[in-house]
């Protein structure tokens, strides 16, 4: 569910490339295997985050709009393109989903695309999914941020948690606040973070007591999943090999829906 108030504006009422989306299975008809023809990232330049170097609001984003705290150089359908880090933020639980599962929470790295005139590619987001567990310890990122103060962010860096060769899903889509407009190139890494409950419960308790807008019942921000409209998603950097049954049965999906 989303808040009653606010949600007609720009294009969130859209049916055509909205985000967040479910990301099916690999066998799906909706899912291409590629070898970077799509989305190759070039280069992660991100430095690390001390306090004092971003400004913090109540909707749980850290602004780093006015810093050159990080770059990102991407060939996207054969052109490239050199985005700078505006911000990032949490959501609680996850936004996208895996073969329909929702995970814990999300972070999105928001980067701002250095040709302003470039209106269709005006933004890409990093999409990272952590899950918790009694058992796991606590993810080193996130005690850098310092999730329940954000006074106290020690050379944090994104760095930690993601690498250009990491296997990510790659599709178009839009913001997925207001005003959701379709102009958002998404990057969603395949590998799950983790992190230990106690990190969770932190965040948890940090966004029920703030300002935030709640989405729906109970505590969270998360929109819900949008229906992909013929939309492919690109697995790139796959180091999966789908066997010669799994091959048989995407070949019989694909089939199936072009008759």
């Amino acid at each position: 569910p989303e808040p009653p108030q606010g949600w007609e504006e720009g294009d969130c009422q859209s049916t055509q490339i909205q985000s967040p989306i479910n990301i099916p299975p690999i066998i799906d008809e909706s899912i291409v295997i590629d070898n970077g023809n799509h989305a190759t990232i070039k280069s992660l330049s991100y430095s690390t985050i001390n306090s004092g170097e971003v400004k913090f609001d109540n909707n749980h984003k850290w602004t780093t709009k006015e810093l050159d705290i990080g770059y990102l150089n991407i060939k996207l359908n054969h052109t490239e393109y050199k985005y700078k880090i505006h911000s990032f933020h949490f959501h609680l639980n996850s936004e996208h989903r895996l073969e329909n599962k929702q995970y814990p929470m999300e972070m999105h790295i928001v980067h701002k695309n250095m040709d302003p005139n470039d209106k269709d590619n005006a933004n890409l987001v990093v999409g990272v999914l952590f899950d918790y567990n009694s058992e796991y310890e606590d993810n080193q990122f996130l005690n850098d941020i310092n999730l329940s103060n954000e006074k106290e962010i020690k050379n944090a860096s994104f760095l930690s948690l993601i690498n250009k060769d990491d296997e990510f899903y790659y599709y178009k889509g839009s913001l997925t606040t207001v005003p959701c407009t379709e102009n958002v190139n998404w990057i969603v890494f395949k590998d799950i973070k983790r992190m230990s409950y106690g990190q969770f419960d932190k965040f948890r308790k940090w966004i029920e007591t703030s300002d935030t807008k709640y989405y729906g019942r109970g505590y969270g921000n998360a929109r819900g999943p949008k229906d992909l409209s013929n939309r492919k998603i690109y697995l790139e950097n796959s180091k999966t090999k789908l066997s010669s049954k799994l091959k048989g049965l995407k070949y019989m999906k694909n089939s199936e829906n072009n008759n």
